[in-house]
């Protein structure tokens, strides 16, 4: 996992180009192996490959990226994206991406008792009707990211904008587990 005690699974950025986009002739007209569009969206689909990371452009110029688990990648997909854009005619100047979500998993090495720790935790903080999902819904004050705990020891953590976020928030998790059960 690279030395993290979290392993990133998905991170989500948004861009801007700052200028309004013919969606439609974008897809029409792009040589990308994979472009729809979607009118009812008000969007334009777009991936380099098959299964690759998804690219979501709007009329407004702003776009959403997803699907990678590599910081490196995902810059490298957008400049590619830009790239693109560029070479089909499309001008804009100072583009914007900024990461939004990063979504990461996370194992604590052992079966959870869901019940026991919603209430070691605060009822407050935290959310858990197994009727409706099968995880524990954790919100603790002292991060913004949110930490979905399943009784096998696995947990997802999301709405971090770093690796480091994600991991800082289940190390802390993992110590409040390991005081409390």
């Amino acid at each position: 996992m690279g030395g993290l005690a979290v392993e990133v699974v998905n991170i989500v950025a948004g861009g801007d180009l700052r200028v309004e986009v013919d969606i439609e002739e974008l897809a029409n007209d792009s040589k990308l192996p994979v472009a729809n569009y979607e009118p009812e969206n008000n969007a334009t689909f777009l991936r380099f490959e098959e299964d690759g990371e998804l690219i979501i452009l709007y009329t407004s110029g702003k776009y959403i990226l997803r699907g990678g688990d590599d910081f490196d990648t995902m810059y490298q997909v957008n400049d590619r994206f830009l790239s693109n854009l560029t070479e089909m005619g499309l001008e804009f100047s100072d583009p914007s991406l900024e990461v939004k979500n990063v979504v990461s998993v996370g194992e604590l090495e052992k079966d959870i008792e869901l019940n026991a720790l919603m209430i070691a935790l605060g009822l407050e903080d935290t959310e858990y009707e197994p009727e409706q999902f099968p995880g524990l819904i954790y919100r603790p004050d002292s991060t913004r990211c949110v930490l979905l705990v399943f009784s096998s020891g696995k947990v997802v953590i999301t709405g971090g904008r770093t690796a480091e976020e994600d991991e800082e928030a289940f190390l802390r998790l993992q110590n409040q587990v390991n005081d409390l059960l």
